[in-house]
């Protein structure tokens, strides 16, 4: 699902004009299109972020954006945003939490961060990778909101609510929530933020490996074309490491086909097959497995080359 705000309508010429808005649509829709996005999940929303016409509040036939109102009938952003269909969340794939930020609290340690697959409870013992030292679930706190009344914050009003049922959810994580997880038994300078909490048993851990095989989309303005031993920066979550693209398998077409075997360079705008072998150990996993752990951004120079997701750990 994509949500495509069209910004400083406003401004264009003349003011909230629809060609413009049209024009702007047809130029995007086919690069979304190309890039795996089916047409009836993106939705484009005509808005001014200056005057937030359209953002919270329709425009009406009065007024500045009068114009607007003449030939767009559909939602304002925020009511576009919650028209998204529910993820379908991994609740019962093993346990999955991305550390995101640490800080000491009395004997143990409060970690933000993101469940994204599974479930974690208070008295559980959790596994944090790559370092594999195990610590104990003390307590977990849920965001709330600055108001209750908010509707399009995540806090309820619990006024004459079940206080037993919402005291019962605060003492677990499912996948989707973002969390204060308090640790014990285990020192803060061996957890990092990029750390994966898991279950300690074995069969239930994400690979901690330096080395995989990865589907890689080259952006289109890149100016330097990748090679064998291209080194680049692989931003995965919370962690930045180095890498080196080890190994070019294949080129693609769009449908994902082989367009050529062993290519000697990678273009912008190249779909392809690709070895990556990471400077140290992290927690990974195939997409397919763990979406958050399998999928990255290669930077270089500051600028953004290409994305991948994972396909095989390999070493």
């Amino acid at each position: 699902q994509l949500l495509v705000a069209v910004n400083k309508l406003d401004a264009a010429n003349p003011a909230w004009s629809q060609r413009r808005f049209e024009e702007i649509k047809g130029r995007v829709l086919p690069f979304l299109e190309t890039n795996g996005f089916k047409p009836h999940r993106v939705r484009f929303v005509p808005v001014s972020g200056l005057t937030a016409t359209n953002v919270k509040e329709a425009p009406t036939s009065s007024g500045d954006a009068a114009t607007l109102k003449e030939w767009y009938d559909g939602p304002t952003l925020l009511e576009a945003i919650d028209g998204f269909f529910p993820a379908n969340r991994k609740i019962e794939e093993p346990m999955r939490i991305i550390v995101s930020d640490l800080f000491p609290e009395g004997k143990g340690i409060t970690a933000k961060g993101r469940c994204v697959q599974g479930i974690c409870s208070v008295g559980d013992q959790v596994l944090v990778l790559p370092i594999g030292d195990v610590a104990t679930v003390g307590r977990i706190e849920h965001g709330k909101a600055q108001s209750a009344s908010n509707p399009y914050g995540f806090a309820k009003d619990e006024a004459g609510g079940d206080e037993k049922e919402g005291a019962e959810r605060g003492k677990v994580a499912i996948a989707g929530d973002s969390v204060d997880i308090y640790l014990t038994g285990i020192d803060i300078a061996r957890i990092h933020p990029g750390n994966v909490l898991s279950h300690v048993d074995v069969d239930l851990r994400p690979a901690v490996k330096k080395k995989f095989r990865a589907s890689l989309m080259v952006m289109d303005d890149l100016a330097v074309p990748i090679i064998r031993g291209a080194q680049a920066l692989l931003h995965m979550h919370s962690i930045d490491t180095p890498a080196v693209v080890s190994k070019l398998i294949c080129t693609k077409n769009r449908d994902g086909t082989v367009k050529r075997q062993k290519p000697r360079v990678l273009a912008g705008g190249a779909s392809a097959s690709v070895e990556i072998t990471l400077d140290q150990k992290i927690s990974i996993s195939p997409y397919a497995d763990c979406r958050a752990l399998g999928r990255f951004v290669l930077r270089r120079g500051g600028d953004t080359i290409a994305v991948g997701i994972i396909d095989e750990i390999l070493g």
